[in-house]
């Protein structure tokens, strides 16, 4: 299909419509208060910001076993799973070469985990500041 016959089907068609005119409806009027408080009369005040006591240290319990799993994953221990991997890659195993095809993988988890381990870190370190704020108003 060209151009020209194209821009006639859609766009010379669609000014030969017929305007549809406006419906000469009334607005409805506004409802009437019965007593119901209007948005003026609510409180600006916040509300006060109530948290769980141990919010924070429930967040350094969670990291704390983050960075346990990802160094028992790559850890320079011999109980990492690391190790085990490249300890049981020899020659004539059932697990040759199973060091090559894992070891990217178990060191891209570790390091996902220890990433997600700092992020949680920068959020308990702001929390303290941040409650301020939001205490003051300002959050």
């Amino acid at each position: 299909m060209n151009f020209d016959k194209l821009f006639n089907q859609v766009f010379i068609t669609e000014q030969d419509e017929p305007v549809v005119p406006a419906t000469d409806e009334v607005p409805a009027p506004a409802p009437e208060s019965d007593g119901v408080p209007m948005p003026d009369d609510y409180s600006v005040e916040p509300a006060p910001v109530v948290t769980p006591a141990g919010d924070a240290s429930t967040l350094k319990t969670h990291i704390s076993k983050i960075e346990e799993f990802a160094d028992y994953l790559n850890g320079v221990d011999n109980g990492s799973l690391q190790q085990l991997v490249n300890d049981i890659d020899r020659p004539g195993s059932l697990f040759q070469g199973i060091s090559r095809e894992t070891s990217k993988d178990i060191i891209r988890v570790a390091e996902q985990l220890s990433g997600l381990s700092e992020i949680i870190k920068g959020f308990v370190i702001n929390s303290a500041k941040r409650s301020r704020d939001i205490a003051a108003g300002q959050g």
